[in-house]
C-alpha cells in the first residue's frame, strides 16, 4: 500500500482527464474523484478538456492549503484482476467519443435568450402560416398537414413566446453546423444532429374551464370549454413518449435554453450509437451466416465423400461377390463340358460379366461397355 501524494495527484488530474488518471492507478473516475474530495484537490469543471482542445480560455483552479487531512492510502501498483479495483463498476465513468466531449461542452455554456435577435426564415413562415390557420377548440394552433411548418402547438398568446423559443433554437443548432429541416405532416419537423434527423416541437397545455351540455335533434352531448395554461413544453424525439422540458413555476423554459438544445444532441447521439451498434450487429450477422454457409458446405462436401465411400465399398463387395458366383459358374459349366473358349457362347458370357465385375470394382479401372452411351439417347 502507498499514501496518496496531494501535490503530485493535484498535477496529474490538471495534466489529464480524470478518466485517464483513474486508469494509471487501476481504480474508476468515481473513485478517484472521491480521493480527491479528501485531499481537498479541485478538479476541471464541465467542459474544461474540450475547451482547452479547441484552445478556449480555461480557469485553472490552485491547490489550497490544507490542514488536517486524512491519510488515504491505494495500492501500489494497480491490483491483479479480481482485486478490489475490479469491483468497481465503470459504468459511472463518462464517455469519452468526440460527441459526448462536444455535448458536454454545449451544455456547460451559459446561453441568454435574446428576443430582439433577427428571426429565422423558418420562423417567419411558421408565425405567417399560424396566424392564417385558425387554432382548434383548446384554442391551440395546429400546423398544416399539407405545407412545412414548425411543429408549433401553442396558443395565439403564447405564440410569440413560443417563437422567440424556438428561433433561439435554430440558431444554436445552425451555429453548431447542424440543420433544422420540415416536412409536410404532422411532428415533422427535424434537425439533422450527428447524420440522423431528431424531431422536436413546442406544445402547450390547455385546460378544461367548463363543461355544458348541448342539445342536437333527439340527443344530448357534453361540450367541454378549454383555456390554454401558458405552460410551455419543448419536446425532443417522439411527439409522445420522448424526452420533455417544461415551465415550472419557479424556472421557464428560457433559462434552460442550452439543456433544451442539448437534449437534441444527446439524442442525436443516441440514433448515431444505435446506428453503429445496429451495423455492428448486421456484420456480426453477415460473419455469422457466412460461417453457417462455409460449415455447411464442409458438411455438404464431407457428406459427399462419406457416400462416395459406402458406394465405392459397397461396388467393391458386389465385384467380389460377381467374381465368386462367376468362378462357380465357370467351374460347372467346365464340369458339365459346355465349350468356354472365347469364340464360344458361354465363355463369351463368361468374358462379358468379368467385364461387368471390373466396371463395378472401383479399384480398377473401367473397361467400355454400351451402357456408357446412355446419354446419347436424350440428344435424339
Amino acid at each position: 500500500m502507498e499514501t496518496w501524494n496531494r501535490e503530485e495527484l493535484y498535477g496529474e488530474v490538471w495534466a489529464q482527464p480524470l478518466v485517464r488518471v483513474a486508469a494509471k492507478y487501476g481504480i474508476s473516475a468515481v473513485g478517484l474523484g472521491k480521493v480527491c474530495r479528501k485531499l481537498q484537490i479541485p478538479l476541471p469543471g464541465r467542459g474544461y478538456w474540450i475547451k482547452k482542445e479547441f484552445g478556449k480560455p480555461v480557469e485553472h483552479l490552485p491547490l489550497p492549503l490544507a490542514r488536517n487531512l486524512p491519510v488515504v492510502q491505494r495500492f501500489k501498483f494497480p491490483p491483479p484482476e479480481g482485486g478490489p479495483s475490479s469491483q468497481i463498476p465503470t459504468s459511472e465513468e463518462s464517455p469519452t467519443d468526440a460527441e459526448y466531449l462536444r455535448i458536454v461542452e454545449f451544455e456547460s455554456r451559459k446561453i441568454t435568450l435574446n428576443p430582439g435577435t433577427k428571426w429565422h426564415p423558418l420562423v417567419k413562415d411558421a408565425e405567417r402560416i399560424l396566424k392564417h390557420g385558425g387554432t382548434d377548440e383548446r384554442g391551440i394552433f395546429q400546423p398544416p398537414r399539407n405545407e412545412p411548418c414548425l411543429d408549433l402547438r401553442v396558443s395565439k398568446e403564447s405564440l410569440g413566446r413560443a417563437l422567440v423559443f424556438v428561433n433561439a433554437v435554430i440558431l444554436a443548432l445552425e451555429a453548431e453546423g447542424f440543420s433544422v429541416t420540415l416536412k409536410p405532416g404532422k411532428h415533422e419537423t427535424g434537425a439533422e444532429i450527428f447524420g440522423h434527423r431528431v424531431h422536436f416541437a413546442m406544445a402547450e397545455k390547455a385546460h378544461v374551464v367548463a363543461r355544458r351540455e348541448v342539445k342536437e335533434y333527439s340527443w344530448t352531448r357534453t361540450v367541454m370549454d378549454y383555456k390554454p395554461t401558458g405552460v410551455l413544453e419543448f419536446r425532443v424525439g417522439d411527439y409522445d413518449y420522448g424526452h420533455k422540458f417544461r415551465d415550472s413555476k419557479k424556472v421557464r423554459l428560457e433559462s434552460n435554453l442550452s439543456g433544451c438544445v442539448g437534449a437534441l444532441l444527446r439524442k442525436g447521439r443516441a440514433c448515431l450509437l444505435s446506428a453503429k451498434l445496429e451495423e455492428q450487429r448486421r456484420i456480426e450477422r453477415a460473419a455469422k451466416e457466412r460461417e453457417i454457409q462455409v460449415l455447411a458446405k464442409q458438411i455438404a462436401d464431407e457428406e459427399k465423400k462419406v457416400k462416395d465411400l459406402e458406394t465405392w465399398v459397397s461396388n467393391w463387395s458386389r465385384a467380389q461377390q460377381m467374381r465368386d458366383f462367376i468362378a462357380a459358374l465357370e467351374r460347372i459349366w467346365a464340369q458339365e463340358g459346355h465349350d468356354l473358349s472365347p469364340e464360344a457362347a458361354k465363355g463369351q458370357r463368361i468374358i462379358w460379366m468379368k467385364q461387368q465385375a471390373d466396371r463395378l470394382d472401383p479399384m480398377l479401372p473401367n473397361p467400355p461397355s454400351i451402357l456408357d452411351r446412355r446419354s446419347d439417347l436424350s440428344k435424339w
